[in-house]
């Protein structure tokens, strides 16, 4: 059995990457291999995504930007002896360590950028810190790494461009596949955003979609799902004052019945970000058999491609256009854009079938099998 040793963090707050380490976990579990991860300690309001899986802590680190604790390579030899090492995430010191202890005792290690590599995510703060990190440290680490995963074929062009030479693995974030009892209770049009509020999520596209469509959007409803940015919030909530929308909702922060009762009255689910690395919540449209509409700052090409959706460039007048033709589409019509999202999903992004290509990727770093056809060379 292949035993790897995960660092990163399985606290809710951490979100979508956290989400997607536990369920790569899980996966991995279902295909022979033992996973563990190694976190800091939580602190009062911490709270872990699920606790079957098998995780050690360290204790709690000195700041919040490098995340520097000078025993954590001694917490990584405690946790035992491993065939493979795998970091999740970048420019904090676990990174750093990992890579140091795996290539102290001769094991090989990964490294999974969770996004952080996107040149406007290094743009959007601390960016003189990233910059140095990235040629003094950083980018040695990735280039010595066995292989760097990443979610789309975006961000390993973005790996690219920045130097990285090693080998790179595309693996999609995995998804619970599981039926959702709660149904769209009304023949309303409703737009649904779902996620954290802040700018370049840019939920203010959707607001003023409305605001030029009109009468045509009249009788629809939009309904913006999420907390976050408090700042940015009362912005969005100035807009639709300011323009006179009287069908936008705003839902706050919802989860558990809540939110799948929410996200069943969508009849379309929109992300329209400036950017996302992968856009998890696109899967949880498609899942629930929602037609979604996500920005070319996305890879989510496939909407198109699979007609299950609308994938436009970021601009205004794309987003307004998308919405424009849902609109026009008939609940027919948009049932069967969401029967196909609902197949891609499951043929492609349970959590079985990742952590099945992540297990093979292992076993060919490992030299058991033969080179999968997701990873590719310089």
């Amino acid at each position: 059995m292949i035993r790897v040793l995960h660092t990163g963090s399985l606290d809710v707050r951490s979100g979508g990457p956290a989400m997607s380490a536990y369920l790569t976990m899980k996966g991995l579990a279902q295909n022979g291999v033992q996973a563990e991860l190694l976190m800091y300690d939580l602190d009062a309001n911490g709270q872990l995504i699920g606790d079957d899986v098998a995780v050690h802590y360290a204790g709690r680190p000195f700041g919040n930007r490098l995340a520097y604790s000078p025993t954590y390579k001694r917490h990584i030899a405690e946790c035992g002896d491993f065939d493979i090492y795998h970091a999740q995430g970048v420019w904090q010191w676990p990174t750093y360590a990992l890579a140091s202890y795996a290539r102290k005792v001769g094991k090989p290690y990964l490294i999974t950028p969770r996004g952080m590599l996107y040149p406007q995510d290094i743009a959007k703060s601390s960016t003189t810190f990233k910059k140095l990190s990235l040629k003094f440290r950083l980018l040695s680490d990735l280039n010595k790494a066995a292989c760097v995963q990443v979610t789309c074929d975006e961000e390993m062009r973005h790996c690219r461009a920045l130097g990285v030479k090693s080998p790179i693995a595309v693996i999609p974030n995995p998804i619970v596949i599981r039926d959702y009892e709660y149904k769209k209770p009304d023949s309303v049009f409703r737009l649904g955003y779902l996620g954290r509020l802040s700018p370049r999520k840019n939920v203010e596209g959707l607001i003023y979609a409305f605001a030029e469509l009109g009468s045509a959007a009249q009788a629809a409803e939009l309904l913006i799902i999420g907390g976050g940015d408090d700042r940015y919030e009362s912005f969005l909530k100035a807009e639709v004052e300011r323009l006179g929308l009287r069908n936008v909702r705003f839902a706050g922060f919802l989860s558990g019945r809540e939110k799948d009762e929410a996200i069943a009255s969508l009849s379309v689910l929109a992300m329209p970000s400036e950017f996302e690395n992968f856009g998890n919540v696109i899967l949880e449209g498609l899942l629930r058999g929602i037609p979604c509409i996500a920005t070319q700052g996305s890879p989510w090409s496939e909407l198109k491609t699979h007609q299950c959706g609308w994938w436009v460039e970021y601009s205004q007048r794309a987003i307004t256009e998308a919405v424009r033709q849902a609109l026009q589409l008939q609940p027919t019509e948009l049932e069967a854009m969401g029967q196909r999202g609902r197949k891609l999903v499951e043929a492609n992004y349970s959590v079985e079938s990742v952590g099945q290509k992540m297990a093979s990727l292992y076993e060919w770093i490992l030299n058991k099998s033969e080179k999968p056809e997701f990873v590719f060379f310089e």
